[in-house]
C-alpha cells in the first residue's frame, strides 16, 4: 500500500475524489462512509450535487467555477452545508486537491465537521447582538475604537448624542471624524488612556454642539472602550449659580457703599425740615440738595437693575443648534435694521454663501449688538459696513463704522474685558452678549479703532467637521488639524524661527508651542525669534497658559534670549504685551515691530554671549 492509499484510506476526516468533468464521486473512505450514512457502492458513482441540500447547488456550482479558473491549484473552498443518507444537515469546510485518478482528472475533496464551531459561533452572536441591543436602549453614548485609533462600534445613543451616524464613523480614524477637538483635554486623556494602559474620566465641552460630556476611556487588548454622557445642563447650573452670586455680590457692593451716602443725606436734609431748623429762606437751598440725592439715588438704582439685568438677558442667549444660511442671516437682519434706521446706509460687502451649524438664535443677538453700537456711534447719513469672510476654516464677520472711533486705552479696557469673563459685563449688556456667543461657539472676538476714523468689530466663528457634516459642505481636515506655525532652525544665528500664522485659540497654541519645545530640545538653542507677524484676530483665552506654564518649560529648556515681533492686529498685540508682563521665567524678551531689527537684536546677543 503506497503513502496516499495510507493517507487517504485510514484518515479521520471524510474524503472523496471526484471526477472534475461529470462530478462523479469515484472513490470514498471509511470516515465518509460512516459520516454520511451511504454504503461504499452507494457513494461511488453519485454526483457532488447530491451530497448537498438543493438550495445549495448554486452555491456549488460557483465554487466549481472558481476552481475551474485554476484547476491545478490547491483550493480551500470555505464553508459549505453537506447532506447525508437521513438527510440530516452538517456544516463542513472544505479542501480540495488536483490529482489524476485512474487516468481521469480529478480533485480529492476533505472534509471536516464545524458543526461545534458554528453552535459556538451562534451562541457568541446571540450574546453580541444582547450586548448591542443593551447598549443601543441606554442613553449612554458608546463607541470603540481599535489600536489604530479607528472606530469599531458606535451606539443609537452616540449617534443622538453627537450627531454622526453609524455609518459615517465606523472605520474611520478617530481624529478624521473629530478634528476639530485635536489637542484638546479629550485628546490628551484618550492618548493617556490608549499609551499609558490606564483608565481616565474627565469632563469636557464639545464646541460643535456647545455640549459638555462626562466621558470614561478604558484600554483593552484591541483598543479602547469609550463611554459618554452629557452633564451640560449640571455645567450651566453650577455657572448659572455662580453668575448670580457674583451678581449678587456686585449688588450688595452697590447697596453699601453708593446708596448708603445719598440715604443719608436724605435723611438728613428732611430731619431738618421735620423739625423747623431752617428758615424760609434756606428751604430753596436745602430743596435743591433733596433733589441732587434724590437723582444720585435713582441713579444708583438704575446701576443696580442694569445689574440685575444684565444677567438675566445674558440667561436669554439660546443653547438651540440648527443648520442655517449665514448670508441669509445676514441678510434678514440688515433688512430690518435699514427700515428702522432710513438716516444710515446699511451694507453688506463680500457676501460668501456659507452654510453653519450653530446657535441661530445666538448668533443673531450678537450681530444685532455689533450693527446697534455701529449705528448709534456713526454720524447720520453715513454708512455701516458688515463684511463676511471665509478664511482658514472660519466664518469672519466684520462689521464698520465710521465714526469717533476709540482711543487706545478704552480698546485696551475692551480686550482686558473679553480676557476676564468677569469684566465682560462692564462693557454693557451688548458686548457682554457678543462675547458670550463667541465663546460658546470656540470663537473670538476684536477691535481695531482709530480716532476720528472710525472703529471695527470683528467676530469669528470656527467651522467644524460636524457642522460640514450636517449642512454637507466640504471641510478642510489639515486646516483643522494645522496647528498654525512653522519652525525653522537658523544655523548662521543659532536660533529658532518660530513663525505662526492664522487665527489661533489655546489648543492650537499649546499644539504649536509643543513642537517648539521640541525643536528647542532638539537644537540646544538659547535663542528664539517668536514671529507673529501673520496672526490674525486675539488669542487671549491662551494668554494664561502661555505666560505661566509655557514659558517656565522653554526656561528650563535653556531659552534666554527671545525676540517678539507683534503681529498687526491690536488684540494680538495687547495679548502679547499681557503675556510678557506674566512671565516669570528668567527670560530676556524684547518686543519689535518688524523682523529685521529683531533679528539683528539676536544676533547682538549671540555675539555677547561668545564674549563671555
Amino acid at each position: 500500500m503506497n503513502d496516499f492509499n495510507i493517507l487517504f484510506y485510514s484518515s479521520p476526516q471524510p474524503m472523496w475524489i471526484y471526477d472534475t468533468e461529470t462530478l462523479q464521486i469515484l472513490e470514498v473512505n471509511d470516515a465518509a462512509v460512516k459520516r454520511y450514512g451511504y454504503t461504499r457502492e452507494e457513494f461511488i458513482g453519485k454526483s457532488i450535487k447530491e451530497l448537498r441540500p438543493p438550495e445549495d447547488i448554486v452555491f456549488l456550482e460557483q465554487a466549481i467555477k472558481n476552481i475551474n479558473i485554476s484547476p491545478g491549484e490547491v483550493a480551500s473552498n470555505g464553508e459549505f452545508r453537506h447532506r447525508t443518507r437521513d438527510n440530516v444537515i452538517l456544516n463542513v469546510e472544505l479542501i480540495t486537491y488536483p490529482l489524476t485518478f485512474n487516468g481521469r482528472q480529478a480533485r480529492l475533496v476533505q472534509t471536516q465537521n464545524i458543526d461545534a464551531q458554528k453552535a459556538m459561533q451562534g451562541k457568541l452572536q446571540l450574546t453580541q447582538s444582547k450586548l448591542d441591543k443593551l447598549l443601543d436602549s441606554t442613553s449612554i453614548g458608546f463607541f470603540q475604537l481599535d489600536n489604530n485609533l479607528n472606530f469599531t462600534y458606535w451606539n443609537n445613543a452616540a449617534e443622538k448624542l453627537i450627531g454622526y451616524t453609524r455609518e459615517y464613523v465606523i472605520g474611520k480614524n478617530i481624529w478624521e471624524v473629530f478634528p476639530d477637538i485635536m489637542n484638546s483635554d479629550f485628546h490628551v486623556n484618550l492618548e493617556k488612556a490608549i499609551y499609558e494602559r490606564v483608565n481616565v474620566e474627565f469632563t469636557d465641552y464639545f464646541w460643535p454642539l456647545q455640549k459638555w460630556f462626562f466621558t470614561n476611556a478604558y484600554p483593552g487588548e484591541d483598543g479602547v472602550l469609550v463611554h459618554f454622557r452629557d452633564v451640560t445642563h449640571i455645567k450651566r447650573s453650577q455657572e448659572a449659580l455662580l453668575e448670580k452670586i457674583d451678581q449678587l455680590k456686585e449688588v450688595s457692593f452697590l447697596n453699601s457703599h453708593y446708596i448708603r451716602k445719598p440715604v443719608a443725606s436724605l435723611l438728613g436734609l428732611t430731619s431738618l425740615i421735620k423739625e423747623n431748623l431752617i428758615g424760609a429762606e434756606e428751604f430753596k437751598v436745602v430743596a435743591e440738595q433733596i433733589q441732587v440725592c434724590s437723582l444720585e439715588l435713582d441713579e444708583v438704582i438704575k446701576k443696580i437693575n442694569r445689574k440685575v439685568n444684565d444677567g438675566e438677558n445674558l440667561s436669554e442667549v439660546a443653547f438651540a443648534m440648527e443648520e442655517f444660511s449665514f448670508k441669509g442671516l445676514l441678510e434678514d437682519i440688515i433688512r430690518e435694521y435699514q427700515s428702522r434706521t432710513p438716516y444710515h446706509d446699511l451694507v453688506l460687502q463680500n457676501d460668501e454663501n456659507v452654510m453653519y451649524y450653530g446657535n441661530k438664535q445666538g448668533i443673531k443677538i450678537a450681530i444685532e449688538s455689533l450693527l446697534e453700537n455701529a449705528i448709534k456711534y456713526s454720524p447720520e447719513y453715513s454708512h455701516v459696513t458688515v463684511t463676511l469672510k471665509v478664511i482658514n476654516q472660519n466664518i469672519v464677520l466684520a462689521v464698520q463704522d465710521f465714526g469717533i472711533g476709540m482711543d487706545a486705552r478704552f480698546v485696551n479696557r475692551i480686550f482686558l474685558s473679553f480676557t476676564k469673563k468677569e469684566l465682560v459685563r462692564e462693557l454693557g449688556e451688548g458686548l457682554a452678549k457678543v462675547a458670550e456667543v463667541t465663546r460658546r461657539h470656540n470663537g473670538s472676538i476684536w477691535v481695531e479703532s482709530r480716532q476720528d476714523k472710525g472703529s471695527t468689530f470683528s467676530i469669528r466663528f470656527p467651522m467644524s467637521n460636524l457642522s460640514a457634516f450636517k449642512t454637507g459642505s466640504v471641510c478642510d481636515y489639515q486646516m483643522l488639524t494645522d496647528p498654525g506655525v512653522e519652525i525653522k532652525y537658523i544655523e548662521d544665528g543659532h536660533y529658532l524661527h518660530i513663525a505662526w500664522r492664522g487665527f489661533h485659540s489655546l489648543h492650537s497654541i499649546k499644539a504649536g508651542c509643543f513642537k517648539v519645545i521640541e525643536a528647542l530640545t532638539k537644537h540646544n538653542c538659547i535663542m528664539v525669534l517668536n514671529d507673529n507677524t501673520k496672526v490674525m484676530g486675539s488669542w487671549e483665552d491662551a494668554v494664561d497658559w502661555v505666560g505661566n506654564e509655557f514659558f517656565l518649560i522653554m526656561e528650563k529648556g535653556g531659552l534666554k534670549y527671545l525676540a517678539w515681533v507683534y503681529s498687526s492686529s491690536t488684540f494680538s498685540r495687547l495679548a502679547a504685551d499681557l503675556t510678557i508682563d506674566s512671565i516669570k521665567a528668567d527670560i530676556i524678551i524684547k518686543t519689535f515691530e518688524d523682523i529685521t531689527p529683531a533679528t539683528q537684536w539676536l544676533e547682538d546677543m549671540r555675539r555677547d554671549c561668545e564674549k563671555a
